[in-house]
């Protein structure tokens, strides 16, 4: 009998959310081009040109993970590069709770209660994702 709860069948839904969780970071970018506000990292101030990379960059994250939900050749890859970034994110936002340092987005300061959620969320699913590389190769 085949149930919903199979683990192959969860492997699509999984690259589906992987996917989706790189929404966001893309949308911030093009939110930012769009109004022409500002995005901040510490000492580095983003610049048109660094937003137009950034959504190529989590263009082809969101296409990788989509494309990963029916081919199965790309899984593995797409899960390690997906859960290195995430956790390299996550570290960071980590990182800054530790040692305080400027994050503005559209002009306001991003704050350290929302780097602590934005770690407790992203360096799991980092982590997640690492686990699902391993177990797909």
């Amino acid at each position: 009998m085949s149930t919903l709860f199979e683990p192959q069948k969860l492997v699509p839904l999984f690259f589906g959310i992987a996917a989706c969780s790189w929404v966001p970071h893309w949308a911030c970018h093009y939110y930012r081009l769009e109004t022409g506000s500002t995005f901040k990292v510490g000492s580095w101030n983003f610049s048109v040109a660094d937003s137009v990379s950034s959504l190529i960059v989590y263009g082809l994250l969101i296409a990788m993970n989509l494309a990963s939900i029916s081919i199965e050749k790309c899984r593995g890859l797409s899960a390690a590069i997906s859960g290195i970034a995430h956790l390299s994110l996550g570290l960071l936002h980590a990182y800054r709770l530790w040692r305080p340092f400027d994050f503005e987005v559209f002009g306001h300061k991003w704050s350290q209660g929302a780097s602590f959620r934005e770690a407790l969320i992203v360096i799991p699913f980092g982590a997640l994702c690492c686990v699902m590389a391993v177990l797909i190769w």
